[in-house]
């Protein structure tokens, strides 16, 4: 780091101020300004994980080093090469206030985040550790409830018209049997994102490859299932669309750590879904079935529903149609289901 007096002195030589055309020319080439840089892109994607994969990659396609950027801007037209990376040192990261010194990555969110909201996801995730029944004692979990009470009110039912996909781990099957499919039984129905331990969902994907991603590309029996009935669904992956009103609330949640966090396989304690599990009681409590939200594993348009209402099950109100045995895109075969 640069000592006062040094940066004043190198201030006092920069005679075109380069933190001024540096920014412009950010600006300029990715109409976005500097999200974060080495030091601090892993404290940006544990609050927003989101936005690693969204948007065809952008935020991964965004990173340029020094380098590069000096290169192809008019930054070559104004400095030279060695008096560049001198003056440089003054650019600091807007995030962790650092010096610039190899990659950055300009990015913008593609909606308006909530105020302060990093600091709300460490306030939430304190009282998730510590007393996660309260989390209505938090302003925005309030927000967020009334948000989806209100939504509930103009959302109607609808029949889904697709197929929608179930999958289970080939290995752990010996006879393909419908009822592998069903609904997990409460009994061995550990905490997910959208469930709480005992009290099981039905995690459906868009299609054959999501359900395969899902299940970190391990060889799958995969059911292609067909809903009988019409359900009502918070859509969380086309807010703008859905619910214009409250898509930066909804999207917001979406790309941070609230609803994508990673999950812990191996901790049967997981913090990190306390508030996704809340927001699934919030849904239900005021009158959706299910919850749709984006797939990163797959490409932009796959999804993932997860199914609230116990009123569904297999003939239940949901009916399977082929199972597949499924070992990639390249690799995928129709199996017989046993009765």
């Amino acid at each position: 780091m640069l000592t006062v007096e040094e940066r004043k002195k190198l201030e006092e030589e920069d005679l075109y101020d380069i933190k001024e055309l540096f920014n412009a020319e950010v600006d300029s080439w990715f109409s976005a300004d500097i999200a974060c840089c080495d030091n601090c892109v892993d404290d940006f994607l544990k609050s927003w994980p989101f936005a690693y994969d969204a948007e065809g990659k952008q935020f991964q396609l965004n990173q340029i080093d020094l380098d590069s950027f000096f290169v192809g801007t008019r930054l070559s037209q104004v400095y030279s090469e060695e008096d560049f990376f001198r003056f440089v040192r003054l650019v600091s990261c807007p995030r962790c206030g650092l010096e610039l010194t190899s990659n950055f990555i300009p990015y913008s969110f593609p909606f308006e985040p909530v105020d302060d909201f990093e600091n709300i996801i460490e306030e939430i995730a304190l009282l998730s550790k510590n007393s996660p029944f309260l989390l209505l004692k938090h302003s925005f979990a309030v927000q967020v409830f009334n948000a989806i009470k209100e939504l509930s009110e103009e959302v109607p039912s609808l029949l889904l018209s697709t197929s929608l996909y179930r999958a289970r781990v080939a290995s752990q099957i010996e006879i393909v049997k419908k009822n592998e499919f069903d609904i997990t039984p409460r009994k061995f129905a550990g905490e997910g994102r959208y469930n709480h331990s005992g009290l099981p969902a039905f995690y459906l994907g868009s299609d054959l490859d999501t359900c395969y991603q899902e299940l970190r590309c391990t060889d799958s029996y995969i059911a292609e299932l067909k809903l009988e009935k019409k359900i009502k669904i918070l859509d969380l992956t086309a807010t703008y669309e859905n619910h214009q009103k409250h898509s930066d609330l909804l999207d917001t949640l979406v790309y941070s750590a609230l609803i994508s966090a990673k999950r812990d396989e191996d901790n049967a304690f997981k913090p990190q879904y306390i508030f996704s599990r809340f927001v699934a009681d919030c849904a239900k409590f005021v009158g959706f079935d299910a919850i749709k939200y984006p797939s990163t594993r797959t490409h932009e348009s796959s999804f993932n529903i997860v199914l609230l209402n116990n009123e569904f099950s297999l003939g239940n109100n949901i009916s399977i149609n082929k199972v597949f045995l499924y070992k990639g895109k390249n690799r995928v075969r129709e199996v017989e289901i046993c009765t």
